[in-house]
């Protein structure tokens, strides 16, 4: 299943999608994928950082636009970091279709025009959605503006099948929990991780 976090900007999505994450590895679901928490200097947003899962090292994603944004998107994204965050997420492809894999939850925080318009930004990521359920992740949780969700839903549902929108609330994390705490802990491959 593909879950669609949506709401609008500054309503506690990465913070809530945080909050999750740290529930389902307490629990022994493993999570891949990214992270985009924001960087907060005097109550206000002075950078996006990406925190690579499971690992979470930290990128320095973008710094607010100068006069010469070349993205139009009021964030300046830096190359280098782009380049080291697509490499991790090209790094969890290759581990798709290990018959080993511990089942888990892949994380994209988050899909926004840059990727979905112009194939840029985190192209990894979605290229890694468009490729749907993988023995690594049979589920998946996408960040997406509510402006973007329609699209977003409309691309993913004939690899993903089944696609639900979510709000960063309780009711959200309550199905989130049912769909994987009930069947991922009862996988097999999770069972022997649990046992040993």
């Amino acid at each position: 299943m593909l879950f669609i976090l949506t709401g609008d900007i500054r309503t506690g999505k990465t913070t809530w999608l945080e909050a999750r994450v740290r529930e389902l590895e307490a629990a022994g679901v493993p999570v891949r994928g990214v992270l985009a928490p924001g960087v907060w200097l005097d109550c206000k947003k002075v950078g996006i950082e990406n925190a690579l899962l499971p690992s979470r090292e930290r990128v320095l994603l973008a710094t607010p636009a100068g006069d010469g944004c070349s993205t139009g998107l009021g964030w300046d994204f830096d190359a280098a970091a782009l380049a080291r965050v697509n490499a991790h997420l090209n790094g969890l492809a290759e581990t798709t279709g290990e018959k080993d894999a511990r089942p888990g939850l892949l994380v994209i925080d988050e899909v926004g025009p840059l990727e979905l318009r112009r194939g840029g930004g985190l192209a990894a990521a979605l290229e890694l959605l468009d490729a749907g359920p993988a023995p690594a992740w049979p589920h998946a949780l996408v960040v997406v503006r509510a402006a973007l969700a329609e699209e977003v839903a409309e691309r993913m549902s004939p690899t993903w099948g089944s696609v639900e929108p979510i709000r960063p609330d309780e009711a959200g994390a309550r199905r989130l929990r049912e769909v994987l705490l009930g069947g991922l802990l009862g996988h097999p491959r999770n069972k022997r991780h649990l046992v040993s």
